[in-house]
Order: structure tokens, then C-alpha cells, then sequence
């Protein structure tokens, strides 16, 4: 897939949306929301606007080929561009938010995830519920906050426990083991459950299981 890369740390969205005019957010009613139910097409795409920051799932699922600078500046810079109508976006943005130590953003994205049908933020729950925003809510406690990246066939975390949390944990399956994490506010514990031996990564230090 094609990356726009620039002579900065800032990425293009696609070849030409760095070139575009920003979207007029501040003339724009809350009823005018989803854009895409009240403006044309063609009038969205000559913006700097988006429903859900594609660049920003790029980092989440190809970790390894974005430097930290890069996670850092793009999403400054996106995620006031855009709109969230995706209920697939917000827990991407935490994620990363996570990643990058802003909690405090990230925990407002899982919730915004965690509650898309229960508050109906869409309002279209009569259409039918959300299940990419469920398992959305699950991936940012794992990837988000347990901060789980694969790298090199290996398990790598980084937990952070969000303020006024208590704890978190859940299972994950990986080459046939079933391995369990725990965060509370006296540390990361990691369980193998069912397997073989194996070795993983927490805040780069190696683990024996």
C-alpha cells in the first residue's frame, strides 16, 4: 500500500489531501453531522476532512514501519481533521493515543466506543447495533492500553493502567498457547494457561512463561 511520505515526519492522507483547503469545522452545525448525509461527495473530498483518519489505523496495524516522530505528528495533526462518523475510528485514535502516553484522550475514545450503541451517539441503533465498535472497545484495552504489538513473531506490551481504573485483563490466543494479562495498580502479571513454554516482551524487558 502506498504511503505519501514528505520531507517531514508529516504524512500525506493520499497525494493531494495535504494540498486541499481545510474543512470549515467552525461554520459547520452539529446537525450537518455525518457529513456525508448533508454535503456532496465531490464537495467533502476537495477538503482536508475525514470520517476516520486511515493513516492513524495504518500505524496501529503496521506498528513497526512508523517512527515514534511520526506517530506523534500525524496524529496531531489528523485528528482534529476528523469527524469520527466512522464507529470504527474512535478506537483506533485510542490506540494510539495510548501508545503515545495521552491517556487521558485515549480513555475518552474507549468509552466513546464502549458506549456507541448504549448512548446511541449515532443515532441509528434502531438499524441495528455497532459490532465493529464492540470489538473495537476490546481491542483498545489490548492494544491500547496493554499496549500488545507483534514484532518478529513475538509478544511485545507495554501496560498502562488509566487513571481512577482499577485494573483490567483479559485472554489472548497466540501459536497455539492461551495466555492470560492482568494490570492492576500493583503491576502486569502474564499467565500462560494452556501451551507450551514461551517468551514475551514487557516494556522491552523478556519473560519467561
Amino acid at each position: 500500500m502506498y504511503i505519501h511520505r514528505t520531507n517531514s515526519a508529516l504524512i500525506g492522507q493520499d497525494d493531494s489531501f495535504l494540498n486541499k483547503g481545510k474543512w470549515p469545522f467552525e461554520t459547520t452545525r452539529e446537525d450537518q453531522y455525518p457529513l456525508l448525509l448533508h454535503f456532496h461527495p465531490m464537495k467533502i473530498y476537495q477538503k482536508q476532512v475525514l470520517k476516520q483518519a486511515d493513516l492513524i489505523l495504518a500505524m496501529v496495524l503496521q506498528s513497526e514501519r512508523f517512527s515514534d516522530e511520526e506517530k506523534q505528528v500525524n496524529y496531531d495533526y489528523y485528528e482534529p481533521l476528523t469527524t469520527h462518523d466512522s464507529s470504527l475510528s474512535p478506537a483506533t485514535h485510542a490506540i494510539i493515543a495510548a501508545e503515545l502516553g495521552r491517556m487521558e484522550q485515549a480513555v475518552s475514545f474507549f468509552y466513546y466506543t464502549a458506549r456507541t450503541d448504549l448512548d446511541d451517539y449515532h443515532h441509528n441503533v434502531k438499524d441495528g447495533v455497532h459490532t465493529a465498535a464492540m470489538a473495537g472497545s476490546w481491542l483498545t484495552i489490548v492494544y491500547g492500553f496493554a499496549g500488545l504489538r507483534i514484532k518478529n513473531g513475538e509478544l511485545h506490551f507495554q501496560p498502562r493502567l488509566p487513571d481512577k481504573w482499577t485494573g483490567y485483563q483479559f485472554r489472548i490466543t497466540f501459536q497455539g498457547r492461551i495466555i492470560e494479562v492482568q494490570t492492576t495498580t500493583s503491576g502486569t502479571n502474564f499467565t500462560l494457561i494452556q501451551g507450551n513454554s514461551i517468551q514475551l516482551f514487557s516494556d522491552g524487558n523478556p519473560i519467561q512463561l
